[in-house]
């Protein structure tokens, strides 16, 4: 047996090594302050008082070893007193600054309005910019780079709105933003300030403004774990507000809410096809759900895939022979923290990793950009993200419908006749129209369910036709709502949202003639499931696959309001940079963004 002395060195030098580990949590960001000093002292008042972590006098042993823990310790303390607290918005450390000459920052970056708007320049850059724009008008057209010896680092970045016209939109803040966060990297810039301000012409211009230079900093998934010196664009980002209608750290906590939630969204939906298959995504998903108020749950057995979702079941029958192209459907849940939700929103979001056509297959190039097919899905877990962290007092169902269309033996083909999950006979009419299929019947699982909810408002959220891109034009949503949902004005109140915040929304009306279109043709057939040619170039090729929604799901009747959003021409193709899109229009429409 050790002597008593020993024994108790013993216990104080486990205690110690046991602080220790809590010091390293506490670097870590797992732990606040203010936890580390509970379990101190909990440390001290445990094994029966014997506790104290103060070394015996008469040990010398002892007494070194607590010399040389002391300055250890008063090193980490150090450490966390200086560690870098400050929000990241892609890595990037954010703050808020006062002084535009911070000796902390290389840059300035001020976005413009033409002269004759209410909004001028900051005042200390007013003249400056004025006497640079009498020798150079293209100031007020494109973005440039200004001497001052006033703002950090002597340079202006200078990125204009240009001309506003009646016809104009806050989207021109949002680029120009955008535009001049590009402008200050590609001038060298690593710890830019970046200028934010109100305008009275529109009401969330200086969020807008916000969103358009945090997108500039977004890298893409693969990069940043391929390449980790790439992985953030720049070492630091000061905010300085001027002339702002709101509190600038309100602005900020939405912004950065905004973009985390974007982030997550083009992670998922422009991840390549290998990067972002159905398991990895749920993986992904998990991973970013972990410690949060969402719930995930995830459905992979094939089993049950072919039980519950027979649709969904055919267009991953020529996947699921290879393992690592499996599909699945992925269930978010997100809760407030406390009392009832005003009301429930529930998305379905095609998740297609990879769209090959299946036995209808894509030729001509037209394969290219098909990996960006889950960016429906990605923007569910994008909303969910925000509603993570900006906590609405609404419930939000999200369903994640992830499977790969490919082609070989085990391909479904057109002819086939497939009961769905409502009990309707679907014949299959093209394998390419795939989107439809894997959110048939979650789709009508979610009206059952539905049933129970506080309001609900179903949502399928899909890249599903070329025809949105022709009808609308890049950029812009297509929302379809059904007689419910049309009832209360949803698509226009939808639409003002998304204008409201660079997230742009068209309208479209469901007729007569696009269910029509979906009628059984043949004996037995309920539902036919889709034209044998490119929607493209079928009349009215947007609004018909929401009518197959609609159908086989039983949401063009009953009491359920439920809206289709085609999200083809607003996703962001390749080569372009995935938008995020309809995350910022949801988060505007369902009161996300408080104030």
């Amino acid at each position: 047996m050790e002597p008593e002395g020993k024994h108790r060195n013993s216990i104080m030098k486990q205690r110690i090594l046991a602080v220790f580990g809590l010091v390293e949590i506490v670097l870590r960001c797992t732990l606040t302050m203010n936890d580390f000093l509970g379990l101190m002292m909990q440390l001290e008042g445990s094994d029966n008082g014997a506790g104290s972590l103060e070394a015996p006098s008469s040990d010398p042993e002892s007494q070194s070893w607590s010399k040389s823990i002391s300055g250890h310790f008063q090193q980490a303390q150090i450490c966390m007193d200086t560690r870098d607290t400050s929000t990241q918005v892609n890595g990037v450390p954010l703050s808020t600054v006062t002084d535009l000459a911070s000796s902390s920052y290389d840059a300035v970056i001020h976005v413009t309005y033409p002269q004759t708007a209410s909004v001028r320049p900051v005042q200390a850059l007013e003249d400056v910019i004025a006497s640079a724009l009498e020798l150079d008008k293209t100031l007020e057209k494109t973005p440039s780079v200004l001497f001052s010896s006033r703002v950090s680092g002597g340079r202006v970045v200078v990125s204009p709105t240009g001309t506003f016209t009646p016809y104009d939109d806050v989207r021109l803040v949002y680029e120009a933003a955008r535009a001049g966060m590009e402008k200050a990297i590609n001038a060298g810039a690593r710890r830019p300030i970046l200028i934010v301000q109100s305008n009275p012409d529109f009401a969330d211009a200086d969020l807008v403004l916000l969103l358009g230079a945090f997108e500039q900093l977004y890298v893409p998934i693969e990069i940043r774990e391929w390449f980790p010196e790439k992985r953030i664009k720049l070492e630091s980002l000061g905010v300085y507000g001027e002339g702002l209608s709101r509190p600038l750290d309100a602005l900020l906590r939405n912004a950065v809410a905004l973009e985390q939630a974007r982030a997550v969204t083009r992670d998922i939906g422009a991840g390549d096809p290998e990067r972002m298959t159905a398991q990895l995504v749920a993986t992904y998903v998990r991973q970013e759900f972990a410690n949060s108020q969402v719930s995930v749950r995830v459905v992979d057995d094939i089993d049950t895939i072919r039980r519950e979702y027979p649709l969904f079941a055919a267009v991953n029958r020529a996947a699921h022979v290879v393992e690592r192209h499996r599909g699945n459907v992925i269930f978010l849940e997100y809760n407030p923290t406390s009392g009832t939700p005003e009301e429930t929103v529930i998305l379905v979001g095609k998740g297609i990793t990879y769209d090959t056509g299946g036995a209808d297959l894509k030729t001509g190039g037209s394969m290219i950009g098909m990996s960006r097919d889950k960016s429906g899905a990605a923007a569910v877990a994008g909303f969910i993200k925000a509603c993570d962290t900006l906590r609405p007092q609404i419930k939000v169902i999200g369903v994640m419908c992830m499977a790969r269309n490919s082609i070989g033996e085990e391909s479904y083909v057109a002819d086939e006749l497939i009961v769905s999950r409502s009990g309707k006979t679907v014949r299959i009419g093209n394998t390419d129209a795939e989107g439809r299929m894997v959110m048939a019947d979650l789709l009508y699982e979610m009206k059952e369910r539905a049933a129970n909810e506080v309001r609900p408002h179903i949502y399928t959220i899909a890249t599903l036709t070329g025809h949105a891109r022709l009808a609308a034009g890049n950029g812009y949503t297509i929302v379809m709502d059904n007689h419910v949902a049309r009832a209360s004005n949803h698509a226009s109140a939808f639409q003002e949202s998304g204008d409201s915040i660079a997230d742009m929304v068209e309208v479209s009306r469901m007729r007569p003639e696009d269910f029509a279109v979906h009628r059984g043709r043949g004996e037995g057939d309920d539902i036919y499931q889709a034209l044998n040619q490119p929607s493209a170039v079928t009349p009215r090729g947007h609004q018909g696959p929401a009518a197959f929604l609609m159908m086989v799901s039983d949401l063009h009747e009953g009491a359920v309001a439920y809206s289709h959003l085609d999200i083809a021409a607003s996703g962001g193709s390749i080569p372009e940079r995935a938008t995020g899109s309809p995350v910022l229009a949801l988060a505007k429409h369902y009161k996300l963004i408080q104030f």
